[in-house]
């Protein structure tokens, strides 16, 4: 008697275990998400919907220029062309920029896209404040549809206090686009 109630406490305590890392295994993802947006860790830029200030956005003066580099890519699933339509632009620490990218679906079918971004080097990515974008949501092209896709971001100030920063010169925006789940088109 006292074995069976030594296995099945064992037993409960497995499946509790089992249960429990179970449960963290899903929430793994969206909180791995929250940490990056509010840290930049993993090359996730800043994308705090919060309100700005005058503060937020001053220019640093006399701070030397930080070439941002855009960069794209398509998954082999994808039937677009998705370009950056200028490779690098110059600012500095608390200004605002606006750069485009472009896609054109090629296919003869209407196509939903997704696209993810990154930035490099990673510690950079606390800095980079997208203001609007259109990552992670799903952009519909129809055949042959070309269309432009703003970015506008800032580097925000405290860039130019942060010594880890004194190395960087050169940040890079870069983005993939992938085929959307969500394929009912009409």
């Amino acid at each position: 008697m006292r074995y069976e109630k030594k296995n099945l406490d064992s037993f409960y305590y497995a499946t509790a275990f089992l249960v429990s890392f179970l449960g963290i295994s899903y929430a793994a993802v969206p909180l791995y998400r929250i940490l990056c947006k509010k840290t930049g860790f993993g090359g996730v830029p800043n994308t705090e919907n919060k309100v700005r200030n005058e503060e937020d956005f001053r220019r640093i003066p006399g701070h030397r220029k930080l070439r941002i580099k855009f960069v794209s890519q398509v998954s082999d699933s994808l039937n677009w062309k998705f370009v950056p339509e200028q490779t690098l632009i110059n600012v500095v620490p608390g200004e605002t920029a606006l750069a485009f990218y472009r896609a054109f679906n090629k296919s003869e079918d209407p196509i939903i896209g997704v696209a993810t971004y990154n930035i490099i080097p990673d510690k950079a990515a606390a800095y980079f404040n997208k203001i609007q974008c259109f990552c992670f949501d799903e952009q519909r092209l129809e055949p042959e549809e070309d269309v432009d896709m703003p970015v506008f971001f800032f580097i925000d100030p405290e860039f130019a206090e942060d010594p880890l920063m004194d190395d960087v010169n050169e940040i890079t925006l870069s983005y993939t686009f992938f085929k959307g789940t969500q394929q009912q088109i009409a």
